[in-house]
């Protein structure tokens, strides 16, 4: 149950900076550039997180019958790879973060607009992931897991006394 919270709170937190980080004229180039940074630390903790079931899923590819299994892996491995080279692309062309730390950074607006259409490009993949993953955040919501309960009885924003079921996070 500590589990599927923790998931569902980084998972909510990466959201709203990928949300965020969409527009830089919203917050500031140095805010966004920081925050991108801090949101490839997230990604990385998420990924630590989902390790067992990043593994599990590799594994369920093979098997017939695992269509679901094999997209997740097509969508999730897609996601990163865009992830990972929106990062690269955005510290390519970093006026903030890699000057600050002596590293000279391409003036080149190829790398701009690869950057901004990699960004693009992951938001939709994200809004995949999302949608395909929805059966486990509706089963978070749904059992109440989000809060701490009192006392072992049933989370604070439920007032009807039913008591929280745990999600399974295998």
């Amino acid at each position: 149950m500590i589990r599927a919270r923790l998931l569902f709170w980084l998972d909510s937190l990466l959201l709203l900076a990928v949300a965020v980080l969409q527009s830089p004229k919203m917050s500031s180039l140095p805010v966004h550039e920081w925050l991108a940074l801090a949101f490839a630390v997230l990604v990385g903790f998420h990924l630590l997180l989902n390790w067992r079931w990043i593994v599990k899923t590799i594994r369920r590819v093979v098997i017939p019958d695992s269509r679901r299994a094999r997209i997740n892996a097509v969508l999730n491995g897609t996601l990163f790879v865009m992830m990972t080279l929106t990062v690269f692309s955005g510290l390519a062309i970093s006026e903030v973060v890699m000057p600050l730390a002596g590293v000279t950074t391409s003036t080149l607006i190829a790398w701009r607009k690869i950057h901004n259409l990699l960004a693009s490009l992951a938001l939709g993949v994200v809004g995949f992931h999302i949608a395909l993953n929805w059966d486990w955040i509706a089963g978070v919501v749904k059992k109440g897991i989000l809060v701490r309960s009192p006392a072992g009885g049933a989370p604070a924003f439920l007032h009807d006394g039913l008591a929280a079921a745990e999600v399974d996070d295998a």
